[in-house]
Protein backbone atom coordinates (compact mmCIF):
# COMPACT_ATOMS: atom_id res chain seq x y z
CA UNK A 1 0.00 0.00 0.00
CA UNK A 2 1.63 3.24 -1.13
CA UNK A 3 0.45 6.80 -0.45
CA UNK A 4 -1.05 8.66 -3.39
CA UNK A 5 2.07 10.41 -4.58
CA UNK A 6 3.10 11.46 -8.06
CA UNK A 7 5.10 8.56 -9.52
CA UNK A 8 5.43 7.10 -12.99
CA UNK A 9 2.12 5.48 -13.86
CA UNK A 10 0.49 6.82 -10.66
CA UNK A 11 -0.40 10.49 -10.95
CA UNK A 12 -2.16 12.55 -8.29
CA UNK A 13 -4.11 15.76 -8.57
CA UNK A 14 -5.99 17.77 -5.96
CA UNK A 15 -9.66 17.96 -6.76
CA UNK A 16 -10.71 20.43 -4.07
CA UNK A 17 -9.42 23.58 -2.37
CA UNK A 18 -6.06 23.84 -0.64
CA UNK A 19 -2.48 24.22 -1.75
CA UNK A 20 -0.98 20.99 -3.09
CA UNK A 21 2.14 20.00 -1.28
CA UNK A 22 4.50 17.25 -2.36
CA UNK A 23 2.58 14.19 -3.57
CA UNK A 24 -0.29 14.38 -1.10
CA UNK A 25 -3.87 15.29 -1.84
CA UNK A 26 -4.38 18.24 0.48
CA UNK A 27 -7.70 18.59 2.25
CA UNK A 28 -10.39 21.15 1.66
CA UNK A 29 -10.99 24.07 3.96
CA UNK A 30 -13.33 21.91 6.05
CA UNK A 31 -10.27 20.48 7.75
CA UNK A 32 -9.47 16.86 6.72
CA UNK A 33 -5.75 17.32 6.33
CA UNK A 34 -5.05 14.54 8.82
CA UNK A 35 -6.67 11.90 6.61
CA UNK A 36 -4.31 10.04 4.28
CA UNK A 37 -5.34 7.60 1.56
CA UNK A 38 -3.13 4.92 0.01
CA UNK A 39 -3.71 2.80 -3.07
CA UNK A 40 -2.55 -0.42 -4.70
CA UNK A 41 -1.33 -1.26 -7.25
CA UNK A 42 1.37 1.37 -7.31
CA UNK A 43 2.47 2.87 -10.60
CA UNK A 44 5.74 1.76 -12.18
CA UNK A 45 7.73 3.11 -15.05
CA UNK A 46 7.01 -0.08 -16.99
CA UNK A 47 3.37 -0.15 -15.91
CA UNK A 48 1.55 -1.89 -13.09
CA UNK A 49 1.16 -5.65 -13.20
CA UNK A 50 -2.32 -6.50 -14.57
CA UNK A 51 -4.75 -8.95 -13.06
CA UNK A 52 -4.95 -7.55 -9.54
CA UNK A 53 -7.78 -5.54 -7.95
CA UNK A 54 -7.44 -1.83 -7.21
CA UNK A 55 -7.61 -1.05 -3.50
CA UNK A 56 -7.88 2.29 -1.70
CA UNK A 57 -7.42 2.50 2.05
CA UNK A 58 -7.39 5.19 4.70
CA UNK A 59 -3.85 4.83 6.03
CA UNK A 60 -3.71 7.75 8.41
CA UNK A 61 -6.08 9.96 10.33
CA UNK A 62 -9.56 9.47 11.71
CA UNK A 63 -11.68 9.26 8.59
CA UNK A 64 -13.50 7.12 6.03
CA UNK A 65 -13.87 6.88 2.27
CA UNK A 66 -17.02 8.71 1.22
CA UNK A 67 -16.87 7.87 -2.50
CA UNK A 68 -14.63 5.98 -4.95
CA UNK A 69 -14.92 5.96 -8.74
CA UNK A 70 -12.68 3.95 -11.09
CA UNK A 71 -13.12 4.09 -14.88
CA UNK A 72 -11.11 2.57 -17.71
CA UNK A 73 -10.10 4.19 -21.00
CA UNK A 74 -13.46 3.20 -22.49
CA UNK A 75 -15.32 5.05 -19.77
CA UNK A 76 -16.60 1.86 -18.15
CA UNK A 77 -16.71 1.78 -14.37
CA UNK A 78 -14.86 -0.82 -12.36
CA UNK A 79 -17.26 -1.98 -9.66
CA UNK A 80 -16.03 -2.40 -6.12
CA UNK A 81 -17.08 -2.80 -2.51
CA UNK A 82 -16.55 -0.57 0.52
CA UNK A 83 -15.52 -2.30 3.72
CA UNK A 84 -17.93 -2.27 6.65
CA UNK A 85 -15.78 0.25 8.54
CA UNK A 86 -15.66 2.56 5.52
CA UNK A 87 -11.87 2.73 5.55
CA UNK A 88 -11.08 0.64 2.46
CA UNK A 89 -12.49 -0.04 -1.03
CA UNK A 90 -11.55 -2.93 -3.35
CA UNK A 91 -12.55 -3.49 -6.96
CA UNK A 92 -14.45 -6.70 -7.63
CA UNK A 93 -12.26 -7.64 -10.61
CA UNK A 94 -8.62 -7.27 -11.52
CA UNK A 95 -7.16 -4.77 -13.94
CA UNK A 96 -6.72 -5.55 -17.62
CA UNK A 97 -3.38 -5.58 -19.41
CA UNK A 98 -2.36 -2.52 -21.46
CA UNK A 99 -5.08 -0.40 -19.87
CA UNK A 100 -5.41 2.97 -18.17
CA UNK A 101 -7.62 3.54 -15.14
CA UNK A 102 -8.68 6.85 -13.65
CA UNK A 103 -9.28 6.72 -9.91
CA UNK A 104 -11.17 9.40 -8.01
CA UNK A 105 -12.04 9.42 -4.32
CA UNK A 106 -13.48 11.50 -1.53
CA UNK A 107 -12.44 10.98 2.06
CA UNK A 108 -14.31 12.39 5.04
CA UNK A 109 -12.83 13.10 8.45
CA UNK A 110 -14.80 12.38 11.61
CA UNK A 111 -15.08 16.12 12.17
CA UNK A 112 -16.89 16.49 8.84
CA UNK A 113 -14.05 17.85 6.74
CA UNK A 114 -13.55 16.36 3.27
CA UNK A 115 -10.70 15.93 0.87
CA UNK A 116 -10.55 14.41 -2.59
CA UNK A 117 -7.89 13.17 -4.94
CA UNK A 118 -7.35 11.32 -8.18
CA UNK A 119 -4.80 9.04 -9.76
CA UNK A 120 -4.12 7.34 -13.08
CA UNK A 121 -2.93 3.75 -13.24
CA UNK A 122 -1.43 2.31 -16.41
CA UNK A 123 -1.02 -1.44 -16.59
CA UNK A 124 1.63 -3.26 -18.55
CA UNK A 125 1.10 -5.65 -21.42
CA UNK A 126 1.52 -9.28 -20.33
CA UNK A 127 5.03 -10.46 -21.13
CA UNK A 128 3.82 -14.06 -21.46
CA UNK A 129 0.20 -14.19 -22.64
CA UNK A 130 -1.96 -17.29 -22.70
CA UNK A 131 -4.21 -17.32 -25.76
CA UNK A 132 -7.42 -19.21 -26.44
CA UNK A 133 -8.99 -20.95 -29.41
CA UNK A 134 -12.79 -20.97 -29.17
CA UNK A 135 -15.25 -23.38 -30.74
CA UNK A 136 -17.70 -23.46 -32.39
CA UNK A 137 -17.27 -20.65 -34.87
CA UNK A 138 -18.80 -17.33 -33.89
CA UNK A 139 -22.36 -16.86 -35.17
CA UNK A 140 -22.43 -20.40 -36.51
CA UNK A 141 -25.30 -22.88 -36.44
CA UNK A 142 -24.38 -26.21 -34.88
CA UNK A 143 -25.75 -29.61 -33.97
CA UNK A 144 -27.44 -30.49 -30.69
CA UNK A 145 -24.33 -32.08 -29.14
CA UNK A 146 -21.91 -29.18 -29.73
CA UNK A 147 -20.10 -28.00 -26.57
CA UNK A 148 -18.68 -24.56 -25.89
CA UNK A 149 -14.94 -25.24 -26.04
CA UNK A 150 -11.90 -23.17 -25.04
CA UNK A 151 -8.43 -24.50 -25.88
CA UNK A 152 -5.45 -22.90 -24.10
CA UNK A 153 -2.14 -22.56 -25.91
CA UNK A 154 -0.21 -22.82 -22.62
CA UNK A 155 -0.84 -24.91 -19.49
CA UNK A 156 -3.31 -23.78 -16.85
CA UNK A 157 -2.28 -24.59 -13.29
CA UNK A 158 -4.79 -26.28 -11.01
CA UNK A 159 -4.63 -23.31 -8.65
CA UNK A 160 -6.00 -20.99 -11.37
CA UNK A 161 -8.74 -23.19 -12.84
CA UNK A 162 -11.47 -22.16 -10.41
CA UNK A 163 -10.84 -18.44 -10.95
CA UNK A 164 -10.89 -18.91 -14.71
CA UNK A 165 -14.13 -20.86 -14.52
CA UNK A 166 -15.76 -18.17 -12.36
CA UNK A 167 -15.02 -15.63 -15.08
CA UNK A 168 -16.65 -17.68 -17.85
CA UNK A 169 -20.37 -17.12 -18.28
CA UNK A 170 -22.58 -19.14 -20.62
CA UNK A 171 -26.02 -17.68 -21.30
CA UNK A 172 -28.71 -19.64 -23.11
CA UNK A 173 -32.21 -18.97 -24.39
CA UNK A 174 -34.16 -20.99 -23.41
CA UNK A 175 -32.41 -21.54 -20.10
CA UNK A 176 -30.37 -24.75 -20.20
CA UNK A 177 -28.65 -26.67 -17.43
CA UNK A 178 -25.01 -27.40 -18.13
CA UNK A 179 -21.53 -27.61 -16.65
CA UNK A 180 -17.91 -26.84 -17.42
CA UNK A 181 -15.41 -29.66 -17.41
CA UNK A 182 -11.61 -29.61 -17.74
CA UNK A 183 -9.94 -32.01 -20.17
CA UNK A 184 -6.67 -32.39 -22.05
CA UNK A 185 -6.62 -32.89 -25.80
CA UNK A 186 -4.47 -35.56 -27.44
CA UNK A 187 -1.51 -33.15 -27.57
CA UNK A 188 -1.73 -32.62 -23.81
CA UNK A 189 -3.13 -29.08 -24.08
CA UNK A 190 -5.56 -27.86 -21.44
CA UNK A 191 -9.13 -27.35 -22.60
CA UNK A 192 -12.38 -26.48 -20.86
CA UNK A 193 -15.72 -27.48 -22.40
CA UNK A 194 -19.28 -26.59 -21.40
CA UNK A 195 -21.96 -29.12 -22.34
CA UNK A 196 -25.64 -29.19 -21.49
CA UNK A 197 -27.04 -31.96 -19.32
CA UNK A 198 -29.04 -33.23 -22.29
CA UNK A 199 -28.72 -32.46 -25.99
CA UNK A 200 -29.55 -28.84 -26.82
CA UNK A 201 -33.10 -27.96 -27.78
CA UNK A 202 -33.24 -26.90 -31.45
CA UNK A 203 -33.21 -23.14 -31.84
CA UNK A 204 -31.37 -22.47 -28.58
CA UNK A 205 -29.31 -19.27 -28.59
CA UNK A 206 -25.98 -19.63 -26.80
CA UNK A 207 -23.44 -16.97 -25.84
CA UNK A 208 -20.16 -17.01 -23.95
CA UNK A 209 -18.68 -14.08 -22.07
CA UNK A 210 -15.15 -14.69 -20.88
CA UNK A 211 -13.95 -11.86 -18.61
CA UNK A 212 -10.37 -13.11 -18.62
CA UNK A 213 -8.27 -10.04 -19.42
CA UNK A 214 -5.56 -9.68 -16.80
CA UNK A 215 -6.36 -12.98 -15.12
CA UNK A 216 -3.33 -15.22 -14.43
CA UNK A 217 -3.30 -18.75 -15.81
CA UNK A 218 -0.21 -19.88 -13.91
CA UNK A 219 3.50 -20.17 -14.65
CA UNK A 220 3.73 -16.39 -14.99
CA UNK A 221 1.24 -16.15 -17.85
CA UNK A 222 -1.84 -13.93 -18.15
CA UNK A 223 -4.78 -13.57 -20.48
CA UNK A 224 -4.38 -10.47 -22.60
CA UNK A 225 -8.04 -9.90 -23.43
CA UNK A 226 -11.63 -10.92 -22.91
CA UNK A 227 -13.33 -13.46 -25.15
CA UNK A 228 -16.88 -13.80 -26.41
CA UNK A 229 -18.79 -16.14 -28.67
CA UNK A 230 -22.35 -16.65 -29.87
CA UNK A 231 -24.00 -19.45 -31.81
CA UNK A 232 -27.36 -21.04 -32.57
CA UNK A 233 -28.40 -24.68 -32.28
CA UNK A 234 -29.90 -26.18 -35.42
CA UNK A 235 -32.28 -29.10 -35.92
CA UNK A 236 -32.31 -32.18 -33.72
CA UNK A 237 -30.35 -34.52 -35.98
CA UNK A 238 -28.87 -37.76 -34.61
CA UNK A 239 -26.76 -40.26 -36.56
CA UNK A 240 -26.77 -43.81 -35.18
CA UNK A 241 -24.25 -46.44 -36.27
CA UNK A 242 -25.29 -49.99 -35.40
CA UNK A 243 -22.03 -51.85 -35.85
CA UNK A 244 -23.49 -55.34 -35.43
CA UNK A 245 -26.28 -54.63 -37.93
CA UNK A 246 -23.87 -52.97 -40.43
CA UNK A 247 -26.36 -50.11 -40.68
CA UNK A 248 -26.48 -46.35 -40.18
CA UNK A 249 -29.66 -44.37 -39.59
CA UNK A 250 -30.26 -40.63 -39.49
CA UNK A 251 -33.13 -39.08 -37.55
CA UNK A 252 -34.34 -35.50 -37.56
CA UNK A 253 -36.83 -34.42 -34.94
CA UNK A 254 -37.06 -38.04 -33.84
CA UNK A 255 -38.11 -39.33 -37.27
CA UNK A 256 -35.91 -41.49 -39.48
CA UNK A 257 -34.97 -39.62 -42.66
CA UNK A 258 -32.20 -41.83 -44.07
CA UNK A 259 -30.61 -45.27 -43.70
CA UNK A 260 -27.38 -46.60 -45.23
CA UNK A 261 -25.42 -49.86 -45.26
CA UNK A 262 -21.96 -49.52 -43.71
CA UNK A 263 -18.80 -51.45 -42.97
CA UNK A 264 -17.33 -50.53 -39.58
CA UNK A 265 -14.18 -51.64 -37.76
CA UNK A 266 -13.12 -55.27 -37.89
CA UNK A 267 -12.76 -57.45 -34.80
CA UNK A 268 -9.07 -56.52 -34.78
CA UNK A 269 -9.76 -52.78 -35.08
CA UNK A 270 -13.28 -52.31 -33.68
CA UNK A 271 -14.92 -48.89 -34.01
CA UNK A 272 -15.01 -46.73 -30.87
CA UNK A 273 -18.41 -46.79 -29.21
CA UNK A 274 -20.44 -44.17 -27.40
CA UNK A 275 -21.67 -40.73 -28.39
CA UNK A 276 -19.29 -38.80 -30.60
CA UNK A 277 -19.65 -35.26 -31.97
CA UNK A 278 -18.95 -34.21 -35.56
CA UNK A 279 -15.66 -32.29 -35.29
CA UNK A 280 -14.87 -31.47 -38.90
CA UNK A 281 -15.79 -32.28 -42.50
CA UNK A 282 -13.44 -32.54 -45.47
CA UNK A 283 -14.66 -33.17 -49.00
CA UNK A 284 -11.34 -34.82 -49.92
CA UNK A 285 -8.76 -36.42 -47.66
CA UNK A 286 -6.07 -39.10 -47.78
CA UNK A 287 -6.30 -41.83 -45.16
CA UNK A 288 -2.83 -42.60 -43.77
CA UNK A 289 -2.38 -45.40 -41.25
CA UNK A 290 0.68 -43.79 -39.68
CA UNK A 291 -1.29 -40.62 -38.87
CA UNK A 292 -3.67 -42.58 -36.63
CA UNK A 293 -1.04 -44.68 -34.88
CA UNK A 294 -1.31 -47.80 -37.04
CA UNK A 295 2.13 -47.68 -38.64
CA UNK A 296 2.01 -49.14 -42.16
CA UNK A 297 -1.17 -51.16 -41.63
CA UNK A 298 -2.59 -49.97 -44.95
CA UNK A 299 -1.43 -47.86 -47.91
CA UNK A 300 -2.41 -44.20 -48.33
CA UNK A 301 -6.00 -44.13 -49.54
CA UNK A 302 -7.48 -40.98 -51.09
CA UNK A 303 -11.16 -40.71 -50.25
CA UNK A 304 -14.08 -38.32 -50.13
CA UNK A 305 -16.86 -37.06 -47.85
CA UNK A 306 -14.80 -37.41 -44.67
CA UNK A 307 -16.47 -36.71 -41.32
CA UNK A 308 -14.21 -36.53 -38.23
CA UNK A 309 -15.56 -37.99 -34.98
CA UNK A 310 -12.42 -38.16 -32.79
CA UNK A 311 -9.00 -36.55 -32.83
CA UNK A 312 -7.39 -40.00 -32.76
CA UNK A 313 -8.75 -40.95 -36.18
CA UNK A 314 -12.30 -42.28 -36.03
CA UNK A 315 -13.95 -41.08 -39.24
CA UNK A 316 -16.94 -41.69 -41.45
CA UNK A 317 -15.94 -41.67 -45.12
CA UNK A 318 -16.46 -43.11 -48.57
CA UNK A 319 -14.82 -46.54 -48.84
CA UNK A 320 -15.66 -47.99 -52.24
CA UNK A 321 -12.74 -50.40 -51.88
CA UNK A 322 -15.01 -52.22 -49.40
CA UNK A 323 -18.15 -51.91 -51.53
CA UNK A 324 -18.90 -55.63 -51.46
CA UNK A 325 -18.84 -55.63 -47.64
CA UNK A 326 -21.27 -52.76 -47.04
CA UNK A 327 -24.21 -53.98 -45.00
CA UNK A 328 -22.71 -57.43 -44.37
CA UNK A 329 -19.16 -57.38 -42.95
CA UNK A 330 -17.14 -55.05 -40.73
CA UNK A 331 -13.66 -54.89 -42.22
CA UNK A 332 -12.15 -51.43 -41.64
CA UNK A 333 -9.36 -50.23 -39.33
CA UNK A 334 -11.89 -48.51 -37.06
CA UNK A 335 -13.59 -46.03 -39.37
CA UNK A 336 -17.14 -46.27 -40.66
CA UNK A 337 -17.03 -46.87 -44.40
CA UNK A 338 -19.87 -46.12 -46.84
CA UNK A 339 -20.63 -46.25 -50.54
CA UNK A 340 -19.37 -42.97 -51.98
CA UNK A 341 -22.86 -41.91 -53.07
CA UNK A 342 -24.25 -42.53 -49.57
CA UNK A 343 -21.27 -40.85 -47.91
CA UNK A 344 -21.87 -37.74 -50.05
CA UNK A 345 -25.54 -37.61 -49.03
CA UNK A 346 -24.60 -37.87 -45.36
CA UNK A 347 -21.79 -35.33 -45.76
CA UNK A 348 -24.16 -32.79 -47.30
CA UNK A 349 -26.83 -33.34 -44.65
CA UNK A 350 -24.99 -33.24 -41.34
CA UNK A 351 -23.33 -30.28 -39.65
CA UNK A 352 -20.63 -29.72 -37.04
CA UNK A 353 -21.91 -30.58 -33.59
CA UNK A 354 -24.28 -33.33 -34.68
CA UNK A 355 -24.13 -36.39 -32.41
CA UNK A 356 -23.05 -39.74 -33.85
CA UNK A 357 -24.01 -42.63 -31.57
CA UNK A 358 -22.02 -45.83 -32.15
CA UNK A 359 -23.61 -48.91 -30.58
CA UNK A 360 -23.19 -52.69 -30.57
CA UNK A 361 -19.44 -52.51 -31.13
CA UNK A 362 -16.86 -54.94 -29.78
CA UNK A 363 -14.67 -52.02 -28.74
CA UNK A 364 -14.76 -51.70 -24.95
CA UNK A 365 -12.07 -49.00 -24.73
CA UNK A 366 -13.27 -45.82 -23.02
CA UNK A 367 -12.81 -42.77 -25.23
CA UNK A 368 -11.18 -39.95 -23.28
CA UNK A 369 -13.39 -36.83 -23.10
CA UNK A 370 -10.52 -34.79 -24.55
CA UNK A 371 -10.34 -37.01 -27.65
CA UNK A 372 -12.47 -34.79 -29.85
CA UNK A 373 -15.55 -33.43 -28.13
CA UNK A 374 -15.84 -36.45 -25.87
CA UNK A 375 -17.91 -34.93 -23.08
CA UNK A 376 -20.85 -37.14 -24.05
CA UNK A 377 -18.74 -40.23 -23.37
CA UNK A 378 -19.33 -39.50 -19.67
CA UNK A 379 -22.59 -39.56 -17.75
CA UNK A 380 -23.78 -36.31 -16.22
CA UNK A 381 -22.35 -36.75 -12.67
CA UNK A 382 -18.97 -37.79 -14.09
CA UNK A 383 -18.89 -34.78 -16.39
CA UNK A 384 -19.82 -32.32 -13.62
CA UNK A 385 -17.04 -33.73 -11.46
CA UNK A 386 -14.54 -32.28 -13.94
CA UNK A 387 -15.54 -28.74 -13.02
CA UNK A 388 -13.05 -26.88 -10.82
CA UNK A 389 -16.08 -25.51 -8.94
CA UNK A 390 -17.67 -28.87 -8.19
CA UNK A 391 -19.52 -29.01 -4.90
Amino acid sequence: MLPLTATAGLLLTTACGGSGGGGRADGASGGAEGVEVGMTPAGRTTGAAPGFPITLKVTGGDGVLADVTVTDQRGQRLDGALAADGRSWTSRTGTRPSSTYKVGYKARARNGGERSGSATITTAAPEKPNKLELQPGNRSTVGVAQPVSLLFDHPVTDAQKADIERNLRVETSPRTEGSWGWVKDLDGNDRIDWRPKEFWKPGTKVSLKGALAGLPSGQGRYFARDYDLAFTVGENRVVTVDVAAHRMTVTEGGKEVAAYPISAGSDTYPTRGGTHVVLAKNAHETMKSASVGLGDAYPSLPTTSVVHLTSSGTFIHAADWNADKMGSLNDSHGCVGMHSSDAKKLFDRIRLGDPVVVKNTRNTEATDPGNGFGAWQLDWPAWKSRSALKG
